[in-house]
């Protein structure tokens, strides 16, 4: 199965959940993240928090989606915060589409600290979603049954 995480810029919460199912998702998913306006580069604290996962943050890098237009994804999940507004990106060719609500961590705080902290939490919000990615009988389900199951998870 193929997953491909979608951010606007592909430079933070993209990346975590890229990190995060790599680490957790067993060997038959293929997972990637890009951004329909990609930064260009990582944010500086998500390279230092990938360090301290235990992850190489030259492994990770801020893409465009148009990179994927021959990996055909199952999944498509948007991890923008439509809870403040903030533009997700409209992906329109293959893969079951779902949004995983998600605020940024960079913009919590401006204490490195803090940040930290928010970062964590992410993670930790992530990972419980991708554990249940991993319960579901996926090639069972119908593509609405999984449209809403991820759904209502994900509002967990």
């Amino acid at each position: 199965m193929k997953v491909l995480f979608l951010c606007r810029h592909n430079a933070c919460r993209s990346i975590l959940a890229e990190a995060v199912a790599k680490r957790f998702l067993p060997s038959g998913f293929e997972v990637a993240s890009a951004g329909s306006d990609p930064s260009g580069e990582l944010s500086p604290q998500i390279k230092t928090y990938l360090s301290e996962m235990g992850l190489n943050p030259v492994d990770f890098r801020s893409k465009s989606w148009e990179e994927f237009s021959r990996f055909h994804p199952d999944l498509v999940i948007s991890v923008c915060d439509s809870l403040h507004d903030e533009p997700c990106p409209n992906w329109l060719a293959d893969g079951i589409r779902i949004n995983w609500d998600l605020p940024n961590p960079l913009t919590s705080s401006e204490d490195p600290v803090e940040q930290e902290k928010a970062c964590e939490e992410t993670t930790r919000l992530l990972k419980h979603h991708i554990d249940t990615l991993l319960m579901l009988p996926l090639e069972a389900m119908s593509t609405e049954e999984i449209k809403r199951r991820l759904s209502q998870q994900a509002l967990c």
